[in-house]
């Protein structure tokens, strides 16, 4: 995968203390929360969520509690879509602060030789403000999608500007692809190595990564990866209002300005359903509002970072689940409500147990039988069928010493997922010959994880796991008493879907 690393050498990161990964850790009680309304809303995510992947949660500074379900762990950079964008506005956030760009400045000042010679008022008129909060005035044409491997930058100062800027809350990824190439302009470095001098070492993040776009820059709006504990460090930041131990890193004014409303997004405040909508608070500068003076940070399929000023608390969310309402409806109902001012009575019992089912946590595998059908092991099936995502013509089954293994080939050739049983074996494929990551897109390889089991003496069901961002899989094999092969193939995730497959034996 083509990758703007944090670090550059191995050194550096040799020099990097690991007590930065997690911050101190104390219990639920001591800061003011029950362990039992932390179980409880980890009993609900499990019951009510598709699957949440990690959470680490902070209160008063402090880790009082933090989880990964397995195959997904606390080392592994993990992908955060649209949560990139408010790593990009602190990027702004930073060279406003130095006085070297203003909110009012207006793109045609910026790049005046890429403004097209027709420009319109609406777009002479286009400032990084507008930008920032979403009020481009500009259909929702992100250009990659016109042209992905394109100078997107070109491509979206070419877009028509149909309202006043700052005037029309319109969502585009690439309103923010335009504040990283700002930002390489004006620090004549790549974004991710400004935000690691000015962010990432100071606060302890140390595996972020980008991808980039076709010309080099930044993507900005999405592509972005980290841990969750880094995520929560990044909450952290903004909750203590720019302060890391001690020093001030952003002004007050720019965090203040970035987490409040700035634009209005979803209708009149104080109708039911607009007031009961995470999604309907308002829009700062690539931060979203909450209810219960909440702000947060979030990314598709349940990437969130919830930053809670009354309550001094800050919780951070890896998953891969549908609409994300429901998500943080939890957060409101089980530990909101149980943040208390003062330290709870010590209960070691509780904090404990606690502790121990967090360390325990793991998505369900598959359940079945160990053994199946064995004359299919081996056996390679040319795949007929329209497959809407990941594509590959055969399909074979192998036995291994530790389980079975899918082995594909395709246009990405030849993949093998390892497969366990009762447990998540992990390995790493090839899924998209795609240079540049396209919203929703895969570059390069990506680390799985396959859980499997036979549900009948013909058929194996297998579910995988992308473990590096939301996507998974599901297979269903189903052996044919004529020899053949039907295969359902479940992807879940951008541009995916259900493909029915028949799979023809291939002569010895």
């Amino acid at each position: 995968m083509k990758r703007v690393l944090v670090w550059s050498c191995v050194a550096v990161l040799a020099l990097v203390s690991d007590s930065l990964a997690v911050l101190e850790k104390s219990t639920p009680e001591a800061e003011g929360i029950s362990s039992a309304a932390i179980d409880a809303w980890i009993t609900a995510c499990e019951r009510e969520l598709d699957a949440v992947h990690g959470f680490v949660l902070l209160r008063h500074g402090k880790t009082v509690a933090e989880g990964w379900w397995k195959p997904f762990s606390a080392d592994r950079p993990h992908t955060l879509y649209s949560h990139s964008k408010s790593f990009t506005s602190t990027a702004v956030g930073f060279l406003v602060d130095d006085g070297k760009l203003d909110l009012d400045e207006c793109l045609v000042d910026i790049f005046p030789d890429r403004i097209p010679a027709d420009a319109t008022e609406n777009l002479k008129r286009l400032r990084i403000r507008d930008l920032l909060t979403m009020n481009t005035g500009m259909p929702y044409t992100d250009p990659q999608r016109k042209k992905i491997d394109g100078d997107w930058v070109n491509l979206f100062l070419a877009n028509s500007v149909v309202d006043r800027p700052g005037t029309q809350f319109r969502y585009d990824s690439c309103a923010t692809h335009m504040l990283a190439a700002i930002v390489e302009k004006r620090t004549g470095k790549k974004m991710m190595d400004f935000l690691k001098e000015r962010l990432f070492e100071p606060i302890g993040i140390e595996k972020a990564w980008s991808t980039v776009s076709p010309t080099g820059v930044t993507i900005g709006g999405w592509g972005m990866s980290m841990t969750t504990r880094e995520l929560a460090r990044f909450g952290q930041l903004y909750l203590q209002e720019g302060m890391w131990d001690g020093t001030r890193l952003l002004s007050r004014e720019w965090v203040r300005l970035a987490t409040s409303r700035q634009t209005y997004n979803g209708g009149k405040i104080g109708v039911k359903q607009i007031d009961e909508s995470d999604w309907s608070q308002g829009y700062g500068f690539q931060f979203w509002r909450c209810r219960f003076n909440c702000f947060r940070a979030d990314g598709a399929s349940g990437q969130l970072t919830v930053v809670m000023p009354d309550q001094d608390a800050v919780l951070s969310v890896h998953a891969g689940l549908g609409p994300m309402q429901h998500e943080l409806n939890l957060i409101w109902k089980y530990l909101l409500p149980a943040f208390q001012e003062k330290p709870l009575p010590a209960n070691p019992d509780a904090a404990k147990a606690l502790e121990a089912r967090c360390a325990a946590l793991s998505l369900k595998t598959v359940e079945g039988a160990k053994e199946g059908r064995g004359d299919i092991f081996g056996k390679t099936y040319a795949l007929s069928g329209k497959q809407p995502r990941f594509h590959f013509t055969s399909v074979r089954l192998d036995r291994t010493d530790e389980g079975w293994e899918i082995v594909t080939a395709g246009d990405a050739g030849e993949q093998r997922y390892p497969v366990g049983y009762g447990q998540w074996r992990q390995g790493e494929v090839k899924l998209e010959n795609a240079k540049y990551e396209g919203l929703g897109g895969l570059v390069g390889k990506q680390g799985v994880a396959s859980s499997g089991a036979w549900t009948d003496p013909n058929t194996v069901k297998i579910r995988t796991y992308l473990n590096d961002g939301f996507f998974r899989v599901d297979w269903i094999f189903k052996f044919e008493a004529d020899g053949s092969l039907s295969l359902t193939y479940d992807v879940w995730g951008w541009g995916g879907g259900k493909s029915e497959l028949k799979g023809t034996a291939a002569a010895k």
